[in-house]
């Protein structure tokens, strides 16, 4: 091991309990080693063990609250640009996001015994503004036995606990497995719900699978689907509006094939086909801002055009909306950097407004 590291050890330590907490929180080594080298310490007798998990674990649990924070006031971008200097990489970022807007909360606590998985999926939680009492429950629990491992490891090995990442190896496979086993009984319950749910069981439908897709996007957003929204001179019928902390979306799903081309002319399809398909969401625009002006609401508007046909490609990019794959859509909607936000209750508000501004829609 490094002397740096044997440097920042002796600092960490040298602050005792303490040490070890903000050594946790803020992981400039891995947080095995830190907790390891919190249990020789108790071997030598220098710190109480019970103490040690203790601050272990509230160590570990600071850490992910400042993922969790990074999700929500810097989201997708942030990461994007500085992740690599937090260990973690956009596809890490891909992989976790899919899983938290596809199973939902509950792979906060079975991903934690994931390497690498464990660490980044805070940040989609956070994007995704997941209950903070619930993302401090799920993780709390996971990070108890992670502490407990690695400090009672590093007591164990005593002199030799710097051979942690050896040693610890047949102790953090079965849990690695039985973490994997717990996901996959996870998702295959998650999979069976959503079968027997009345709301997807026309599956195929665009319609519906943009529903499903946004059903999981967090509890700090509403999901309107099928609405008809009037306002003093107009009304339109949305297929989706999502109202959240970032603002207003109306979405409007196609189903195209092949490649689609975004150019300073308009809109080109596979084969040389013309066409515009954001004529209605311009009309969608229109009523929207109309509704929330003349309510002294001041919110940002966006038009999402989501291409739901896996066979399609994207190119270039719409001068006025996003344009986006079903695959993308939550990750769009969750990563858009509002001019103004809203507060929760300002989003509920939103929400009534536009349900009671006009009936249920198909």
């Amino acid at each position: 091991m490094g002397e740096l590291v044997h440097r920042i050890l002796e600092v960490i330590t040298g602050m005792g309990y303490w040490g070890i907490l903000i050594g946790l929180a803020i992981e400039v080594i891995p947080s095995e080693i830190v907790l390891a080298y919190a249990g020789y310490l108790a071997y030598q007798g220098e710190i109480n063990m019970v103490e040690a998990v203790v601050f272990g674990t509230i160590g570990c649990l600071l850490q992910q609250i400042v993922l969790y924070a990074i999700g929500i006031y810097g989201g997708r971008p942030f990461v994007d640009k500085y992740g690599k200097y937090l260990h973690i990489k956009p596809k890490h970022i891909d992989l976790t996001e899919r899983w938290f807007n596809k199973y939902g909360a509950g792979v906060v606590f079975t991903s934690r015994f994931i390497p690498v998985v464990r660490q980044a999926i805070s940040i989609p939680a956070g994007i995704a503004r997941m209950n903070l009492a619930k993302f401090l429950i799920y993780t709390g629990l996971a990070s108890i036995p992670w502490a407990v491992l690695f400090i009672t490891l590093g007591k164990k090995l005593g002199e030799n606990w710097e051979s942690i990442d050896e040693k610890a190896g047949p102790y953090t496979q079965p849990i690695l497995w039985g973490a994997l086993g717990l996901t996959v009984l996870y998702v295959l319950y998650k999979v069976i719900f959503r079968k027997k749910s009345p709301r997807d069981k026309a599956g195929e439908d665009e319609g519906e699978t943009i529903s499903g897709q946004l059903a999981s996007i967090g509890s700090g957003y509403r999901v309107l689907n099928g609405r008809s929204v009037r306002s003093k001179s107009a009304s339109q019928e949305f297929e989706h509006l999502v109202v959240g902390p970032n603002g207003v979306f109306h979405i409007e799903a196609k189903d195209w094939d092949g490649t689609v081309s975004f150019t300073s002319e308009g809109v080109e399809r596979a084969g040389g086909q013309k066409e515009d398909p954001t004529a209605k969401l311009y009309r969608h625009e229109f009523v929207l801002k109309e509704l929330l002006r003349d309510n002294k609401i001041e919110a940002d508007v966006t038009g999402v055009l989501c291409f739901t046909n896996p066979g399609v490609s994207l190119s270039g990019k719409s001068p006025a909306f996003a344009a986006v794959t079903l695959d993308r859509l939550a990750h769009t909607i969750q990563g858009y950097k509002a001019k103004r936000g809203l507060s929760a209750a300002e989003v509920e508000h939103v929400a009534r407004l536009l349900e009671e501004s006009g009936s249920q829609g198909r």
